[in-house]
């Protein structure tokens, strides 16, 4: 996937999306977490960003034989993220924090089904950059999460979902291969 994005070549649909067998968020990924969200700060250049990527591994296993009948009537595990723009330039009363400068969420992959070992979703955009090219310099919070849905989409129980079990996440900003996050332009 890095050598596609890197390439120059043009993303159909603005997107890329894999699942595929893996334990362990691939090396080019620069910030990773254990679980399911992950803070990260934003680079002053954001307006350079050309994409972002995302990496989860996860395990949704073999359903018991008690829940065979779920394989049956077809269901699937979404997921989505939500992301949270801390503004570091806010006002406020004293403390720390910051004020959400902007909230959103998106579908990361839909459709997935049970597998005996550890597998991961890459994902890589474009139109969440537009967002962030803004929040230059800011955190940003990405939070993973999951629900079950039957095959005509509609959500289901909650007996698979316990099984759903997301182990580590990435993420990547891609910006053009010459130029590195927070350099001066000349």
């Amino acid at each position: 996937m890095l050598l596609k994005i890197q390439s120059g070549e043009e993303i159909p649909l603005g997107r890329i999306l894999m699942v595929l067998p893996g334990s362990e968020i691939p090396e080019w990924f620069g910030d990773e977490g254990i679980g399911s969200s992950l803070t990260i700060q934003l680079p002053s250049n954001c307006h350079q960003l050309k994409g972002i990527a995302f990496c989860l591994v996860f395990l949704l296993p073999l359903p018991s034989h008690d829940m065979l009948y779920e394989v049956i009537d077809r269901s699937y595990v979404h997921v989505y993220f939500d992301y949270h723009v801390k503004s570091k330039n806010c006002e406020h009363d004293g403390d720390d924090e910051g004020v959400f400068a902007f909230q959103g969420s998106r579908a990361l992959s839909l459709n997935l089904e049970t597998c005996d070992s550890d597998h991961m979703i890459l994902r890589y955009e474009l139109e969440l950059v537009n967002h962030l090219r803004q929040y230059s310099g800011n955190e940003v919070t990405f939070k993973f999460h999951h629900h079950e849905v039957d095959n005509r989409g509609r959500k289901v129980g909650h007996e698979i979902q316990k099984h759903f079990k997301l182990k580590n996440c990435g993420v990547y900003l891609h910006f053009d291969e010459n130029l590195l996050a927070d350099t001066d332009l000349p």
